[in-house]
């Protein structure tokens, strides 16, 4: 946000974000994060559901109550998440329901996915595939 042209918008900023950790998030980096609220305060966590909104990159993991970073990739740069299972360059792919953090491509039968990323390269599980944020898109399988 350009501050200069919209003073109500102080505060903010471009980048990574850094968050008190609800869990630990050590060693979780490159897998999605969310924030959820703490007793009122806004903190990171994995997700716990293929429905939830994880568009933060983990960077920089720490203990539970320690501030850890990460950033959200915009639709127009690219980052490297962890894959679960394999995938094609051109797949369009969704928050994985066996490892959560980690991204996948659902096959027939998956039920309702949301789909928020595309690949940009083939990948094998476990690898630091790379993405591209899209537009989120709902569809059932």
């Amino acid at each position: 946000m350009n501050v200069i042209l919209n003073a109500s918008q102080s505060n903010t900023r471009k980048g990574d974000i850094n968050l008190p950790g609800s869990v630990d998030l050590t060693g979780k980096e490159n897998l999605l994060w969310k924030i959820v609220n703490t007793a009122g305060a806004a903190n990171f966590a994995l997700p716990t559901a293929v429905a939830d909104y994880a568009v933060f990159v983990g960077a920089s993991g720490d203990n539970i109550g320690n501030n850890s970073a990460a950033e959200s990739p915009t639709l127009g740069e690219n980052c490297r998440i962890l894959l679960d299972g394999a995938c094609n360059a051109g797949d369009v792919l969704s928050l994985s329901s066996n490892k959560f953090g980690r991204i996948f491509k659902p096959a027939g039968g998956a039920g309702v996915v949301y789909y928020n990323w595309v690949a940009e390269e083939a990948g094998v599980d476990g690898q630091l595939l790379l993405v591209r944020r899209i537009a989120e898109r709902t569809a059932t399988l």
